[in-house]
């Protein structure tokens, strides 16, 4: 996070380039295998994805793609599929398309302050469209309408409003999804144009193709030395003795937080009814509550230096705090930096730091928040353990002051990214519901995409017979 202050975050317009998709596509599958460790993906249902891609070229729909978003390695594996399996289905169909397909996404503007200069150019030449969250962004609004309704290629957003890190978890899924498809409904009614508005819910889980049991007990030491925690030496690496590590180290992160809060940011809160939650011994508190108030306690840090309100839930707190340390940062009243003088740079600089510094709680609750939803289970899969442990590494990564998207994740062996294709939702369908009361409308669209969503979470366990690139 920048500890300077910044111009300005512009909207950075799509400018989808050919011959840039052209390359990326081409190298999709070595960089997800090198780079990714993801050398298979899978699609099951890439018939219904087929006919669908087919109607959109002949101009009958206009499609969105809800696709599930637990990790950063998601948008890779979805242009891996449009561009590499979905041109396999439809040539067992006997189907040609026009063009080789493509996806375009919708991504947070964030995303290029982590990843860097390459991913600001490359970004808007694959066709993204960036967005703000936690305000109205209206450029990135107006940009993502026009693409869906006239665009050359569908469009693709994350419906869930964060990364959990979790392939078989989903979030509370957020209504912007479902707002898009009525406001191109609308847009293509008032165009006197035909085509019918899908939603189209995509699936998507990570499954390891070998044991990850012996990496996994080599990083549970590495945690547990950080933590200094005594070693567990066992002659096997069971799940159950695995699990117990876990919990071991995430009791361990708990305790450890909470005196830090409770001793440095407590008293320094005014009418918070959080003070004693660090001094409440584990038995009188179940992990849930605990990890919840403890996300929670975090965020009044953030949003006490910001001037905020605790308003809405944990997602929604988030992304209010990320854009009020934004707006302190990348300074819209300012309109040259090199115009000011020495002490009123200091000054911003200053301001900057200070928000920067702020915004470290937020982003500890953005992996915390994960277990302060869905703590881990009594008997979880070997892949949920692994998916468990890496977001604790991620929590002991910011704890230590390091960013874990600038930092190579530890490697637990090659994975397998397997698709579902869901059954499109139409929402032309749903217009007259919309007219009537669009609030009710936007709301029951949503719950339904997360029904679907869920279902898809539900399918066959690996392995299983389907299309492989």
């Amino acid at each position: 996070m920048q500890q300077t202050v910044q111009p300005p975050l512009k909207f950075l317009p799509p400018r989808l380039t050919p011959w840039v998709v052209s390359f990326v596509q081409t190298c999709l599958p070595f960089w997800l295998w090198f780079s990714k460790g993801i050398p298979r993906v899978e699609v099951e249902g890439g018939e219904r994805l087929v006919r669908l891609y087919e109607q959109f070229e002949a101009g009958k729909v206009r499609l969105l793609v809800a696709f599930r978003h637990p990790t950063l390695d998601d948008p890779p594996c979805l242009m891996y599929l449009f561009s590499h399996l979905l041109p396999q289905v439809a040539q067992q169909q006997g189907i040609r398309f026009r063009r080789r397909p493509h996806v375009l996404f919708v991504y947070d503007r964030g995303l290029p302050l982590w990843l860097g200069s390459l991913a600001a150019w490359g970004l808007p030449r694959l066709g993204g469209i960036p967005i703000l969250r936690g305000r109205l962004d209206r450029a990135g609004l107006k940009s993502s309408r026009e693409q869906f309704v006239s665009g050359q290629y569908p469009l693709a957003v994350a419906p869930e409003g964060a990364v959990n890190g979790l392939s078989g978890f989903l979030n509370p899924l957020e209504p912007g999804v479902a707002q898009m498809g009525f406001w191109a409904v609308e847009d293509l009614r008032k165009a006197e144009r035909p085509e019918q508005v899908l939603i189209l819910p995509v699936g998507l889980r990570y499954y390891y193709l070998r044991d990850p049991r012996a990496a996994l007990d080599k990083l549970l030491s590495r945690m547990e030395a950080d933590c200094k925690l005594p070693p567990v030496k066992s002659a096997h690496t069971s799940q159950e003795f695995l699990l117990a590590r876990i919990l071991r180290l995430g009791e361990h992160l708990i305790q450890v937080m909470q005196r830090f809060y409770e001793r440095f940011y407590v008293p320094a809160l005014p009418n918070t009814d959080l003070a004693n939650v660090g001094k409440a011994p584990a038995e009188d508190l179940e992990l849930l509550a605990r990890l919840q108030s403890l996300s929670d306690l975090a965020l009044r840090v953030a949003e006490q230096h910001f001037g905020l309100q605790p308003q809405g839930d944990l997602i929604e707190r988030r992304h209010r705090i990320e854009q009020a340390g934004w707006a302190w940062i990348y300074r819209e009243d300012i309109p040259d930096i090199s115009s000011l003088s020495a002490l009123e740079l200091g000054l911003a600089n200053r301001v900057a730091s200070e928000a920067s510094f702020h915004l470290w709680h937020m982003r500890l609750v953005e992996t915390l928040m994960v277990f302060a939803v869905r703590p881990v289970p009594e008997q979880p899969s070997l892949q949920g353990l692994a998916e468990t442990a890496l977001r604790l590494w991620n929590l002991l990564a910011w704890i230590k002051g390091k960013n874990p998207a600038e930092l190579a994740p530890p490697n637990l062996g090659p994975r397998l990214a397997r698709f579902s294709i869901g059954d499109p939702l139409s929402v032309s369908e749903r217009w007259p519901l919309y007219q009537a009361n669009r609030r009710q409308a936007v709301q029951t669209l949503t719950q339904d995409l997360q029904a679907e969503m869920e279902r898809l979470l539900k399918g066959k366990p690996y392995p299983q017979e389907v299309v492989t690139g």
